[in-house]
């Protein structure tokens, strides 16, 4: 366990990594689903970092992610820089993604130390799930930022045309994008599952395994 807190040579290649990797996911064209939903790949890629990494490593990949972009670097959506990003309408889901990989990263985590990663329909389906834990936690901050910094009401109120057509938080940062997160976060959960498959150490999973295994006893000694 101790491995993988600490700062080895492993941890840091991985953090740096994911870092750009995030950051490669915001140059990607955006895609509009049927109905004008976009669809783009940073929420992709902050999932399957905290579904592979566990909370530290994710939450410095997503800080260093961050930082960077503070600091100038092109990396934000649709190549916006600087602090302005952070204080702007959308800085809230910026801080949203830092607390999203460091709360999947540690259910993953568990999910590893009880097994479940070594079998492969309930590893799926279980990523998948701790996936979709990052969606409402992304919101929750992303929102009533948003309400806050636009001046616009949390709920559409006295609406005369479609939902959709009403200006406010949840019309406008949340329903256009949740079809496309959702896709998003179920194609990361097969993703992890598939590279948890080929690294079972990944998250230090294989090591407690093969100790079971080969003493069953101590293994139930200290359950």
């Amino acid at each position: 366990m101790a491995q993988h807190r600490g700062l080895t040579g492993q941890s840091i290649a991985l953090v740096a990594v994911f870092a750009g990797l995030i950051a490669a996911s915001t140059l990607v064209p955006e895609v509009t689903l049927l109905g004008g939903v976009p669809l783009t790949l940073q929420t992709f890629a902050i999932v399957l970092a905290g579904l592979l990494l566990g909370p530290w490593r994710a939450l410095a990949a997503v800080s260093l992610y961050l930082m960077l972009g503070l600091v100038g670097a092109p990396i934000f959506a649709n190549g916006a820089a600087g602090l302005v990003v952070l204080t702007g309408p959308t800085g809230g889901y910026l801080i949203g993604f830092v607390l999203a990989a460091t709360v999947i990263g540690t259910l993953a985590q568990i999910l590893a130390r009880r097994g479940v990663l070594a079998r492969r329909g309930p590893a799926t389906a279980s990523l998948i799930a701790v996936g979709l834990v990052s969606i409402p936690i992304v919101y929750a901050v992303g929102v009533p930022w948003l309400v806050w910094r636009t001046g616009m009401p949390m709920l559409p109120t006295g609406c005369s045309e479609a939902l959709l057509d009403c200006v406010s938080g949840v019309t406008v940062g949340v329903l256009p994008f949740l079809p496309g997160d959702i896709l998003k976060v179920v194609a990361a959960g097969i993703v992890a599952a598939a590279i948890h498959r080929a690294y079972p150490g990944l998250l230090g999973s294989a090591r407690r395994a093969s100790s079971r295994v080969a003493d069953p006893e101590s293994a139930t000694a200290t359950a």
